[in-house]
């Protein structure tokens, strides 16, 4: 209790004892009598009292101003405030004594620290604990000794804090320019430095060990191990309970922990126990924002182009598309070798283009399995090899993903295919939905039985699935069963049965004749007739299943696909029987058509008439009766009726067939060998039904059978030794040159022909001197030997030096011969009035031929007088056509012959000086009858190897085309025997027509010579394609003209009736519009415009030809480039930008790359001259946006979309639901606009230049958004337009340096006048004009993102749109709420302008670099906070979220005057504060700062709260409580005191009233004994009763009875009496 008595007044020791000792006149600091002025040393001090007069005297005669007095004493009162008031110390760091309250830690104090860390870890308080703090010699040191005590980590925290202080207070002393170390890191980095050696003493551990599994335990573990365990468990609490109070750098902690996450090896299980629940506490979230990173991260990667990232895909697909189609286009499949082979093809396509996940297939790999189903199908490219090409490549990637997905490599057989076994029944493939989904959108249908073009693409569709059926791509089984789930099938009115062939009529006395005529008149007609039947597919004048045509598609498509013929495929084949045609009497008819059909080839192929080799078999069968055969017309009439599915049922099994016999011959279990021309029967079947894959394999198999079979004639000495393995040999070369593209595809096939045909013609024979079918096998082979670098690995060494033996005798180039012999008019006319006879040697006529240079000439005259003069008949001309061809073969010189007979029949105008004279003296060139004769011989020559078709073009062609075109003197009839040459030459082979009027037309018979003239055209160099459309083009040079327009030949149906009906009236036409007619026909060949595009893809300057003006090389081109399509026209205003414009509008995919070549030679033809340069390039660009333009009027006309979906739906079924499926791509994005910028790409700088000139203006006609700028600009409003718009100019910004900076500016201002029109409320009230304003400024957005390589390169560039983007944020133009897809790619834009000023190049990483780039950083961070400042809202802090973790702060909320004002410098401004108190500011304080246990406020400062200093007053009970301390008791006072009458005022006394004193006196001695204590009179009782005193009239009294404090309060009582009633009363109480 004795506490109390210092808190009064009287106890209170003084707050500053200043004064000193006691004294008249204190002393004080800077007092007046001690200021020396100049008065004061000469006068003294003079004290001057503030009142004048007696200095010891009183005041009260003092007049005083009370206001005065009032104001002063409130000024004291006001400074006396100031002075109290607690000043700001919040910038003030804790002060620590690191003296008094810290002691190093030595040895010999240990049970000290024990002690002391004791305290700690209990609950001493802080205060004492802060007196003597103990500090270690290194700091890590601390964190041991609190995990050792397991000190709460609160107080540990504590502990850090005042180590940290110490320190600091340390190196202030020391230092004295004083350097600021951020605590935060510096423990950061302290405390992650400890966790990691613990870590790693654990691991060291723990890595002698390695999973040994659970039933080897581990050995005890050490104590070093198990104190290393402790240590990090108890640190690593302390360091996430530092982290969430903000005492660790939260960026430097978290990194240390992905580091550590990542260091930990496969196996280490104890360390991820350790580390997973630190890593589990800072990734809570990781999971639920994983597929947001994932999409946001694709849209940074791809430039935050939309049309990337959203389900559309276009604009990435297109390109993908494009690319994959580029790709196809430019593969030479021709050859194979390390850069061009079908590896190299998948890489191209699919190695850039895998998705992320691997497994997993991406949009754009379905859009490129779509592609490759349409370049397989499409009229736009030609060639049977495509089938299998798209199947490999399927097969491929489908192996891929599936060893991917599976997690292991699939089973793979010796071909490196998945096998059929490791695809289970159930097994869906890869690529089933993709494919099922080409055959519901966009595979062709059967719709009009006249368009060819359609039958050819269905025909290419049947052949593609067959290979993807084969490879185990598409299942034939699924794609039923989805069929009938999904209804496609259930329809029972159209499941019409193919029409059988049982079923048409026949003439039974037409049939009599045919089995009366014996075996050996069908034999002659065999052939001929068998080419008339197999055109009539061709022509499409009988097509196949005309029933069909009006079938749904997926009818068509299960009645056509072939099935594998194996016993694994007997279940489809049933399914299909019971789909299509039931189980009743239709099925039993299909299979009995099948059946007939089989049987009638099959005895064709016994007949007794085959070739027999002896024995008694042969000798019986020669004695029986001749049996009736069907002939090839009835055969194919039935066989062109059947569906694809079955034609391969009855190819295949006669294929085997056949194999049986010539395998039986072979191993002598028969003297029966099939005729080469049934065996060429079957693969003309094989190929007429498209079963290529099987077609190849039978070739095959009988190659490797040819040597076995060529030993067995041997043995029996048959006279069919060297003839008939060599005859077939020839059919298979001519069926694999065929499909040559096809058979390199795989590489051991193509080892194993090789290896055959090498051994049928043996090494030993002379190209010199061999029969025609060895000169063609031996091409063959070195051409299978130059084109396969495998072969040239496997086969080098046996066949490379006689590989250029070959070379140096077929593939030579000769030159034409000029003879003038004296002819000999009957030299081998015998032989060539029976060219068919096989009556003389072939060897021994070539030695005589090749001997004398006479008989040579006369051959060569008689020859040709024979085809040109005497005999005319197709036949003939095809037989003494094979004739020449084997003699030739023999002797070598008759090539040059050849040419030079040919040369002097085309330049007949040279006056005799290309030789053979006799021949023109007896053969009008005019005579237009014998051309197609000789021009049919002239083609089986080529076609055998006699000649080279180059060596024709540059010798004989070019010289006479060139004479007419110079207008030369009776050159026309040589010109025009020219272009019917070469337009046979040129021409696809093609099967003869049907004869008409009972005359065949001349043509090559053979399908044999026809593939080797195909490959002929196909080996020939491409400059002499272009040589030959170059002179045929002079010769008809007014193709330029506008007559040709007038003619009608530029319109390809106006060709078409010329071609087909009026073949005399074209052949006697002028010259030059026969040469307009050759050229167009030459140029609708689709090889040559393939050879022709694929050259003038890798070089285009095969038409920059000094002959050819600018107009006519660009009218040529367009010839090669749109054959069937007509040519631009002239008239208008601008006629070159209409002509791009028309390029631009006609593009798709299939037509880019003509698009490309046009515009290509029309830059090039403008390169010497500047202006007409400069105006083509404005042309472009402008034509470009015109383009743009009329796309948006077509969209905004349609918006409803273009309908692709349903193509093909006429066919579809009603009730299926391929009418709700669409194409990957529509067919706008397959041309058009989206085309445009694929295509600029390809075009040189200075057009993309241009463009993007041209684009800028556009965009800046709709800053605005203006009603006036939307209607310049209608086409950038409509987001179909802006992605292909977007696409164009992120295009022609590459290598655009100047335009960037120009456009990136122009961007901008755009994007500032879109948040300005923002911020006016332009938007708020039109909903419309707010959509629009959100796709404008995507669109520039998009624009700006491809261009951030730009914007990242320059400091103040990035700054600006960092602003720019944070503007657009926090004025409320784009949020989470209203478009968060923009506002991610705003956001995802900041950040990677905030986090890219980090980013150094790594090739000149320097530490000047690094340190400027984090000055850019913490700048650029700087000015974002800055702009940021307090605003909150939910789209802010995720832009917050973007910036620097911030060091984690303590917020206090301070306060200031109420009523106070700041003027605009920030400065209070007084006289305005008013009582109370306001929030002021908030105020952060980092927690290191605030210190526990410690006396002194700093940081925390009281001038934030408004404190002030005011002396303490002593509350009332403090007061009553120093009263029973320290007074004296009073002594008890009589009873009589209290019955005396109080002491009034004179003026209210009254005069006494006489009252009885008897009662009261009873009442008295009836107290007093009660008294213990005697009662004491007071003073007042010694005065006289009657004295008169003047008193107050308010009295207030405090009487104390019985320990009792009563309080009684006489308030202007009238009387006395009153009085003592008041009292009398009271005592009654009392008493």
């Amino acid at each position: 209790m004795a506490a109390f008595g210092i808190l009064s007044y009287e106890h209170r020791p003084l707050k500053r004892p200043r004064l000193g000792p006691p004294d008249v006149y204190p002393q004080d600091p800077k007092q007046k009598e001690d200021e020396l002025t100049a008065l004061n040393v000469k006068q003294g001090f003079n004290n001057q009292p503030a009142v004048s007069g007696d200095e010891h005297g009183s005041a009260k005669n003092v007049n005083f101003n009370p206001s005065k007095i009032s104001s002063n004493f409130s000024s004291i009162i006001a400074e006396k405030l100031r002075y109290n008031t607690f000043p700001d110390t919040g910038k003030r760091k804790p002060q620590v004594n690191q003296k008094d309250n810290f002691w190093l830690v030595t040895a010999r104090s240990q049970s000290s620290i024990n002690n002391w860390f004791t305290d700690l870890a209990g609950t001493k308080p802080l205060t004492q604990l802060a007196k003597k703090v103990p500090i270690f010699s290194k700091k890590e040191e601390v964190f041991g000794y609190l995990a050792k005590y397991s000190v709460p980590v609160m107080r540990s925290a504590w502990m850090i804090k005042m180590t940290c202080a110490y320190h600091a207070a340390i190196t202030e002393t020391k230092v004295k320019k004083r350097h600021v170390i951020d605590p935060c890191i510096e423990w950061t980095q302290i405390i992650t430095k400890y966790l990691w050696e613990q870590l790693q003493k654990v691991a060291e551990y723990y890595r002698q060990f390695p999973s040994q599994g659970c039933s080897s335990p581990l050995p005890a573990t050490p104590a070093d191990v198990e104190t290393a365990m402790k240590q990090w468990e108890y640190n690593e609490k302390l360091a996430m309970f530092m982290f969430q109070d903000g005492m660790l750098d939260r960026h430097e902690f978290l990194t240390w922990v992905l580091e550590c996450f990542e260091k930990v090896r496969p196996g280490e299980d104890e360390l991820l126990r350790l580390l997973l629940p630190l890593l589990l506490q800072v990734r809570t979230k990781l999971r639920e924002i994983e597929e947001q990173v994932k999409e946001r991260g694709q849209a940074v990667e791809f430039r935050w182009s939309f049309d990337k990232c959203q389900e559309t895909t276009a604009g990435f697909t297109i390109g993908r598309v494009l690319h994959t189609l580029e790709v196809l286009d430019n593969h030479s499949f021709e050859k194979s070798d390390f850069n061009n082979s079908l590896d190299s093809l998948y890489n191209r396509i699919f190695g850039s283009g895998q998705s992320k996940d691997g497994h997993e297939m991406s949009p754009d790999d379905d859009a490129v399995v779509t592609l490759l189903c349409e370049w397989a199908v499409c009229c736009k490219r030609s060639g049977r090899h495509r089938a299998m090409v798209v199947a490999k490549l399927l097969e491929k990637r489908q192996a891929e993903i599936e060893a991917e997905r599976c997690g292991e490599s699939e089973v793979v057989d010796e071909k490196g295919s998945v096998s059929s076994g490791s695809l289970s029944a159930a097994t869906l493939p890869v690529f089933q939905d993709v494919l099922l989904q080409f055959l519901d959108t966009q595979a062709p249908t059967l719709t009009e039985p006249g368009n060819e073009s359609e039958r050819v693409e269905f025909s290419n569709l049947v052949l593609l699935f067959c290979e993807l059926i084969r490879h185990d791509v598409f299942s034939h089984n699924i794609y039923m069963c989805t069929l009938i789930s999904r209804g496609d099938l259930a329809s029972d009115s159209h499941l019409l049965r193919p029409r059988s062939p049982s079923d048409e009529p026949s003439d039974e006395s037409e049939r009599k004749e045919q089995e009366a005529g014996g075996s050996g008149k069908n034999e002659a007609r065999w052939e001929a007739s068998v080419v008339g039947y197999v055109d009539c597919k061709d022509k499409g004048m009988d097509p196949a299943f005309p029933q069909l045509y009006e079938q749904p598609r997926h009818i068509q498509y299960a009645t056509h696909f072939p099935i594998p013929q194996e016993e694994s495929a007997s279940h489809e084949c049933n399914q299909r029987l019971v789909v299509l045609y039931g189980v009743g009497k239709l099925r039993d008819e299909a299979r009995h058509a099948i059946k007939k059909i089989t049987k009638d080839i099959l005895k064709v192929l016994n007949r007794k008439s085959t070739a027999e080799t002896g024995g008694e078999e042969g000798q019986k069968r020669k004695r029986s009766k001749p049996e009736a055969f069907p002939t090839a017309e009835d055969i194919f009439s039935k066989f062109q009726h059947l569906s694809h599915f079955d034609q391969h049922q009855v190819t295949s099994q006669v294929s085997r067939n056949v194999l049986d016999q010539i395998t039986n011959f072979a191993l002598g279990m028969s003297y029966h060998l099939p005729l080469v021309q049934h065996i060429q029967l079957i693969f003309d079947l094989m190929e007429y039904s498209l079963n290529i894959s099987g077609l190849i394999d039978f070739a095959l198999h009988l190659l490797t059978e040819l040597s076995l079979v060529e030993a067995e004639l041997l043995l029996k000495s048959s006279s069919l030794v060297g003839s008939y393995t060599t005859s077939l040999c020839l059919c298979i070369v001519a069926v694999l040159r065929r499909y040559h593209s096809c058979l390199i595809l795989n590489p051991e096939q193509t080892a194993q022909v090789f290896d055959g045909l090498r051994i049928v013609v043996k090494s030993g024979v002379n190209p010199a001197d061999c029969s025609s079918a060895e000169r063609c096998i031996l091409a063959y082979l070195y051409d299978l030997y130059t084109s396969c670098s495998h072969l040239k690995n496997k086969f080098g060494e046996i066949f490379s030096e006689f590989c250029s033996k070959v070379k140096n005798s077929i593939y030579c180039n000769i030159d034409p011969s000029d003879s003038n012999m004296l002819w000999d008019p009957v030299f081998m006319m015998e032989a060539i009035a029976n060219p068919s006879a096989h009556n003389f040697n072939h060897s021994m006529v070539g030695t005589i031929l090749n001997d004398s240079p006479a008989n040579r000439y006369s051959f060569v005259c008689n020859v040709l007088m024979d085809v040109c003069v005497d005999h005319r008949d197709p036949e003939r001309v095809n037989d003494i056509g094979i004739l020449c061809a084997e003699l030739t073969a023999y002797c070598r010189s008759l090539s040059a012959e050849w040419l030079g007979i040919l040369k002097a029949l085309c330049c007949s105008s040279n006056n005799g000086n290309c030789g053979f004279n006799d021949l023109l003296c007896n053969v009008d060139v005019s005579d237009l009858s014998f051309h197609d004769s000789l021009a049919t011989f002239v083609a089986i020559l080529i076609a055998r190897q006699c000649l080279l078709l180059e060596d024709l073009v540059r010798c004989v062609a070019i010289p006479s085309l060139l004479n007419a075109a110079c207008s030369e003197q009776d050159s026309e009839p040589g010109a025009r025997l020219t272009c019917r040459i070469l337009l046979h030459l040129f021409k696809t082979p093609q099967r003869n027509p049907v004869p008409q009027d009972g005359v065949k037309s001349v043509g090559i018979r053979s399908s044999c010579d026809r593939h080797l003239l195909a490959a002929s055209q196909n080996s020939i160099v491409v400059g002499a394609v272009f040589a030959v459309l170059k002179a045929v083009f002079m010769l008809g040079k007014s193709l330029c003209d506008a007559e040709l327009r007038g003619s009608g030949l530029s319109h390809p149906a106006g060709l078409d009736d010329i071609s087909e009906g009026r073949n005399v009236s074209i052949e006697t036409a002028s010259l030059d519009v026969y040469a307009k007619y050759v050229l167009k026909t030459i140029c609708q060949q689709e090889w040559v415009g393939e050879r022709c595009l694929k050259s003038l893809s890798e070089d285009s300057s095969a038409l920059q030809d000094p002959v050819l003006v600018n107009i006519q090389a660009q009218r040529l081109l367009q010839l090669i480039c749109y054959p069937h399509r007509q040519l631009d026209s002239d008239d208008g205003d601008n006629p070159q930008r209409q002509r791009i414009k028309r390029i631009l509008q006609n593009m798709d995919q299939w037509t880019m790359r003509q698009s490309s070549l046009e515009l290509q030679l029309m830059i090039k033809q403008s390169t010497n001259n500047v202006s007409e340069l400069y105006s083509l390039l404005e042309n472009i660009a402008k034509a470009t946006i015109e383009v743009f333009q009329k796309s948006a009027e077509m969209n905004s006309s349609n918006p409803s979309g273009n309908g692709a979906a349903a193509q093909g739906g006429a066919a579809s079924n009603n009730n299926s639901t391929t009418s709700k499926m669409k194409p990957i791509l529509s067919s706008s994005e397959r041309s058009g606009v989206w085309l445009v910028a694929p295509l600029i790409a390809k075009l040189p700088t200075t057009v993309q230049g241009h463009v993007l000139k041209a684009a800028g203006e556009e965009l800046e006609k709709g800053q605005h958004l203006g009603s006036s700028s939307l209607e310049k600009c209608t086409f950038l409003l409509y987001w179909k337009n802006q992605q292909p718009f977007l696409s164009l100019v992120l295009t022609c910004l590459k290598g655009q340096d100047e335009q960037r900076e120009g456009l990136l500016t122009s961007l901008y201002s755009q994007v500032q006048q879109i948040v300005t029109n923002w911020r006016e409320d332009q938007y708020q009230d039109d909903c419309k004009a707010k959509q629009m304003m959100h796709e404008a400024l995507k669109l520039r957005l998009n624009l700006v993102g491809g261009m951030f390589d730009t914007v990242q390169r320059s400091t103040q560039q990035t700054t600006e749109w960092a602003v720019l983007l944070l503007d657009i944020i926090s004025s409320g133009t784009v949020d989470m709420q209203s478009n968060n897809e923009l506002f991610t790619t705003v956001l995802d834009m900041l950040s990677v302008l905030i986090n890219g000023t980090l980013a150094a190049d790594m090739s000149s990483i320097s530490q000047g670099s690094m340190e400027e780039n984090k000055r850019a950083y913490m700048n650029l961070v700087k000015k974002l906070r800055k702009e940021l400042g307090d605003r909150q809202s939910e789209s802010l802090e995720k832009v917050r979220q973007l910036l620097p973790l911030p060091k984690q702060t303590r917020d206090v909320i301070t306060c200031e005057p109420q009523g106070s004002l700041i003027d605009t410098k920030g400065n209070k401004i007084a006289g305005f504060e008013k009582e109370g108190l306001q929030v002021s500011t908030k105020q952060k304080i980092s927690p290191w700062d605030v210190f526990e246990g410690l006396k002194h406020s700093a940081p925390l400062s009281w001038g934030w709260f408004g404190t002030v200093r005011v002396d303490r007053k002593v509350t009332k009970f403090e007061e009553q409580q120093r009263f029973l301390l320290y007074h004296t008791h009073l002594k008890p006072k009589p009873r009589s005191y209290y019955l005396e009458p109080l002491p009034l005022p004179p003026e209210e006394e009254e005069p006494l009233t006489p009252v009885s004193q008897e009662p009261e006196k009873k009442m008295m001695e009836a107290v007093k004994p009660e008294k213990a204590v005697p009662a004491v009179p007071s003073d007042s009782s010694k005065k006289k009763s009657n004295k008169k005193k003047k008193a107050p009239s308010t009295k207030t009294e405090v009487r104390i009875y019985c320990g009792v404090f009563m309080f009684v309060s006489w308030t202007q009582v009238a009387t006395a009496s009153v009085k003592n009633d008041i009292f009398k009363c009271f005592l009654s109480r009392t008493m």
